[in-house]
């Protein structure tokens, strides 16, 4: 009995493998993914909510996608349309202004990504790694660029009028240390110690003041 009931276990083995053999494809027919490649411009579900896109400081917006590689952001009196590349890192930035002006397509560097706003100011961050990325402010109602820099850090704007943010020194510029209780830790992160010194851009004077102070921050 036992010696049947294995012949009989085996054969339903065999006829289960049969079943499971892959089959060829008769000639001409392709397989069809169960996970289509999606189109960029496919048009998504209206959706709105409250953003504050940017760094600490910028100005808030009301935000909602357009497209799955689209979305805009509604301020006062300037609506942000980004697009994200398809080829490529960076987003191309449109600006339609109200009353009636003309639109702002924003002349992007390359890698180039939305920042924020404050005020009139329109902020572009460019870079394709973490480290000393470099900052570009256009002008929404003149439409020109009128600032950009290299940058460490977080930036902070104040007030609408000053921009905080650290510039990349050597250590060896550095002409007085400072305090960083994280050091350790950050190399043991396998990361390494950057500084940067202080400075504040005033937007509406269009001046930038370097501060005898200096910051350590994480490095790759």
């Amino acid at each position: 009995m036992k010696n049947l009931f294995l012949l009989a276990a085996g054969a339903m083995i065999l006829c289960m493998l049969s079943f499971c053999k892959n089959t060829p494809l008769p000639e001409g027919q392709k397989v069809v993914s169960d996970n289509p490649q999606i189109d960029p411009n496919t048009p998504v579900a209206a959706v709105k909510r409250d953003s504050t896109p940017g760094f600490q400081g910028c100005d808030k917006a009301t935000w909602s996608p357009i497209t799955v590689s689209s979305e805009e952001f509604v301020y006062h009196h300037y609506t942000v349309r980004v697009t994200r590349n398809a080829d490529g890192p960076g987003e191309q930035i449109t600006v339609l202004r109200d009353s009636g002006r003309t639109d702002f397509v924003i002349p992007m560097p390359e890698a180039g990504y939305f920042n924020g706003i404050s005020g009139s100011k329109l902020f572009v961050d460019a870079g394709t790694g973490p480290d000393n990325r470099e900052m570009f402010i256009f002008d929404l109602d003149k439409r020109v660029q009128f600032y950009n820099t290299i940058y460490c850090g977080e930036p902070t704007i104040f007030h609408a009028e000053r921009l905080h943010f650290l510039l990349p020194v050597d250590e060896k510029d550095v002409a007085k240390m400072p305090d960083c209780p994280e050091k350790e830790q950050w190399t043991k992160d396998g990361l390494r110690v950057g500084y940067g010194q202080r400075c504040i851009f005033n937007l509406k004077q269009r001046a930038l003041a370097r501060k005898s102070e200096w910051a350590c921050v994480p490095m790759q």
